[in-house]
């Protein structure tokens, strides 16, 4: 890839994280007249002295214009201080660093999971099209989609956890069983919808002239579908795979709340519980700046991986 057009990314990057930053940091300092008594105490009902609430409210620069206030944040930020968090008593930066390896090892072993069933079921039933595996696959993919994910996740607490014992209940470690039913909650669903994209992208390339010439050539069909047919068809599920990764790095609430995962999902749900705005914002810009990293990556990979993006890119370069 040129240089100018990985430069062109990092400044579309740059101006989406910005503008996220700046409706982000807008929503949460609405009411900020209720917000200095809120970090306080927590709570809007208990009592505390005026001159408390003046000294936070001076030591947030809640008492400086709006754009003052975000212009400082948005230089802070710049170097890496997103402010103090009240609510966990320490820097924001640290707290999320503190939840990020708890929502990668889940992201990752999601991930896995999703991946691992999700192409070879895809591939099964475009190759059985009509039939039925690919009805009973079909099937039980729709089940997946329709599920909700806090029902699924306590379904498989109840049965794995509470009833057979196989997997503890609740645990703030990271480890492989207190991992499996939170990963598989999320790779459900994702294996859900991911089975039925790689479903239609294989049959896309099942009806290609170069599979009927591979098979004119007396090509197994094992070796069309790992060989010819899968590589195209996978292409375009990248960006699909991308915002997965982008969802997952940004922490997934529901299930976190119930299993009790302290990752970065369940941290931005207490963060709103208790105004930390500044825990909040720096969750959002977390999220968002996943998601312009991975929107790269995906680019960059598309260019890699299809040669005809790159004879393109050396005729405009």
């Amino acid at each position: 890839m040129h240089l100018r057009t990985f430069g062109k990314y990092l400044a579309q990057a740059f101006v989406t994280l910005v503008g996220i930053s700046f409706i982000m940091f807008s929503i949460t300092m609405i009411g900020t007249e209720d917000l200095a008594r809120q970090l306080i105490t927590g709570a809007e009902d208990v009592i505390v002295s005026q001159e408390e609430i003046d000294a936070v409210t001076r030591e947030l620069g809640l008492d400086q214009p709006f754009f003052v206030q975000f212009g400082h944040w948005l230089v802070n930020a710049a170097q890496g201080d997103l402010g103090f968090s009240y609510m966990a008593k320490k820097p924001v930066i640290d707290k999320i660093l503190e939840c990020l390896p708890a929502t990668v090892s889940l992201a990752a072993l999601s991930l896995f999971l999703m991946t691992l069933l999700s192409v070879p079921l895809g591939i099964l039933a475009a190759y059985h099209k009509n039939k039925p595996l690919d009805f009973l696959i079909r099937g039980v993919t729709f089940f997946g989609i329709s599920v909700p994910g806090f029902w699924l996740g306590l379904m498989l607490l109840w049965l794995f956890g509470l009833k057979l014992g196989l997997f503890p209940i609740v645990s703030s470690t990271i480890r492989w069983d207190t991992i499996f039913l939170p990963a598989l909650t999320l790779a459900i669903s994702m294996t859900s919808k991911y089975t039925r994209q790689v479903r239609s992208a294989v049959l896309e390339e099942l009806g290609q002239d170069y599979v009927m010439g591979a098979r004119a050539r007396g090509m197994s069909e094992l070796r069309i579908l790992t060989r010819e047919v899968l590589p195209n068809a996978l292409l375009p599920l990248i960006t699909l795979y991308g915002l997965s990764i982008g969802s997952l790095l940004g922490g997934a609430a529901v299930v976190e709340i119930v299993f009790g995962w302290q990752g970065l999902g369940l941290l931005a749900v207490k963060a709103i519980e208790y105004r930390d705005i500044r825990l909040l914002q720096g969750i959002v810009v977390w999220i968002a700046g996943m998601y312009m990293i991975i929107n790269i990556l995906v680019d960059l990979s598309y260019a890699l991986l299809d040669p005809r993006l790159r004879k393109k890119e050396v005729r405009h370069g």
